[in-house]
């Protein structure tokens, strides 16, 4: 999702000890979700002793909020909590040497959880924006564009953003692509404005699209592609705008997020995060080659 999205410690014994091991014995215990894998099958990870070094000693344990309605990348489905950046974010666990303990929640929980301390850490794929630089720290994922989708057999086809002008458009509350389209409502298209409706979660989003009630939904191309082809009920723009990063959050100046980084290069060294997001089907569009730790001081990362 390119867009805000909202989800301890232990002896420094646990954490070596922990570091010592694979994914299966060390990893990711799962809270308010059934304690399951996810669906996809997923790579043993072996733990680096280089990264696990970087994560504060009194860490041995992360929560982690995890948005439940974001489907391939983080959901829940019948109470397990499954997608590709959560295995990608188990296999960086194993990694660090630190159990990663999941609990979903709402979009609008999970910025202010990172801000009061209740969540160590978002997998939420967060967008990152100057606004979100001020409070919190990003290790992204991946890079993904916003695409338009409508119900299939409409008369439409989007090719460029200029089509968008004069339609209703459904997007989720307080994502990124409300603020990018507000903000660029006027500049687009003037007199004849997109009318963009806000919902609280992305399925009813989609729903009223594919209901006919709304013309367009806009979100990420990931998002909107596996949507289309797991409903068949839609058809989804090949234009992109607004590419950004978007992935990990943590708050700002977190110790967490130098490890982090270094554990998201890991397994892209080693091969874990290609082969994660091939079983997932994610296209190659928005991999990554270099992982990277944005910051309101770098924010090029």
């Amino acid at each position: 999702m390119t867009g805000i999205r909202v989800g301890r410690g232990g002896a420094f014994a646990t954490l070596s000890v922990c570091a010592a091991l694979v994914l299966s014995a060390c990893g990711t215990e799962t809270q308010d979700a059934g304690g399951a894998e996810s669906a996809a099958p997923k790579p043993a990870v072996a733990a680096d002793p280089a990264v696990a070094k970087l994560v504060p000693q009194s860490l041995a344990n992360a929560k982690v909020a995890v948005f439940g309605d974001w489907a391939p990348e983080e959901y829940v489905e019948n109470g397990e909590i499954k997608g590709w950046s959560v295995d990608l974010a188990k296999a960086m666990a194993a990694k660090m040497g630190v159990a990663f303990t999941y609990t979903a929640t709402g979009f609008d929980m999970i910025i202010p959880g990172l801000d009061n301390g209740r969540y160590d850490l978002a997998v939420a794929s967060l967008g990152v924006t100057p606004d979100r630089l001020e409070s919190l720290d990003f290790v992204p994922l991946q890079k993904e564009g916003t695409a338009f989708g409508w119900k299939k057999g409409a008369a439409l086809n989007i090719q460029k953003i200029g089509d968008t002008c004069g339609k209703s458009v459904a997007v989720l509350t307080g994502a990124w692509e409300y603020k990018y389209l507000t903000e660029n409502n006027a500049k687009t298209c003037g007199s004849n404005p997109m009318k963009i409706e806000q919902f609280k979660d992305q399925p009813s989003a989609e729903l009223a699209v594919t209901s006919g009630r709304v013309q367009l939904v806009a979100a990420g191309s990931g998002k909107l592609k596996y949507s289309a082809k797991q409903s068949g009920q839609m058809d989804v723009s090949d234009l992109l705008v607004n590419a950004v990063y978007n992935g990990l959050g943590v708050k700002k100046d977190s110790p967490l997020g130098p490890a982090l980084k270094a554990a998201l290069q890991a397994v892209i060294d080693d091969g874990t995060y290609d082969k994660i997001r091939s079983q997932w089907g994610v296209t190659s569009q928005g991999n990554l080659k270099s992982a990277v730790l944005i910051t309101q001081a770098d924010p090029e990362g």
